[in-house]
């Protein structure tokens, strides 16, 4: 007898009848304009305005009939590494520079985008948390299988500053593309600091 598969009980279509629309996010196409302008702005201050416009146009059609079919990749740095890390490694995050190397004109490492919340993690050290291999989609409660090698690290979590604010604290989802395995056993950065009862 087959297993009956059951829905995370965060499923996307449970906690839309939990919660109430907030209106400010009635109008979202307009705010993923926005956004995206947001993204370009912050792309264009880690590449420069040249490195911007250029990853622009090679995305564009324009730009793709002008490689003359040639298939033109991004330098990427430590793209091409698998570094199967595991649970307890220690690991450094790559500089900002490094992983927009990795990333294509959407900002985007093979459909896993890089956000803002996590620059401020960039060359500090962690522990991996878990591998992460598979995981449920909300919007469908479908299960999915990660493209590249993904991983999460301890204590490290979106505080939402600059998606207005969203306070779920989920945990960032890194490609091992974007770290650096370390052999240091020195002391170890925090990626929150401990609140003391005073």
């Amino acid at each position: 007898m087959s297993q009956i598969r059951k829905e995370c009980q965060y499923n996307y279509r449970d906690l839309a009848e939990a919660t109430l629309p907030v209106w400010r996010y009635v109008a979202l196409p307009l705010r993923r304009r926005w956004y995206r302008l947001k993204r370009y702005r912050w792309h264009a201050a880690i590449l420069g305005p040249l490195g911007l416009a250029k990853r622009i146009f090679w995305s564009t059609r324009l730009g793709k009939l002008t490689s003359r079919g040639k298939v033109r990749t991004n330098t990427t740095v430590g793209s091409s590494d698998v570094l199967n890390l595991q649970p307890s490694e220690w690991v450094k995050v790559r500089s900002p520079e490094d992983i927009f190397a990795t990333l294509d004109a959407r900002g985007k490492n093979k459909g896993l985008s890089f956000t803002r919340e996590m620059l401020k993690f960039c060359g500090r050290e962690f522990k991996v948390y878990k591998r992460l291999s598979r995981m449920v989609l909300e919007a469908t409660g479908e299960m999915r299988t990660m493209r590249a090698p993904t991983v999460l690290l301890e204590g490290v979590f979106c505080d939402g500053e600059f998606h207005g604010g969203c306070d779920r604290s989920c945990f960032c989802f890194w490609r091992e593309a974007w770290l650096e395995r370390t052999t240091t056993q020195g002391a170890k950065t925090e990626a929150r600091p401990s609140i003391s009862n005073t």
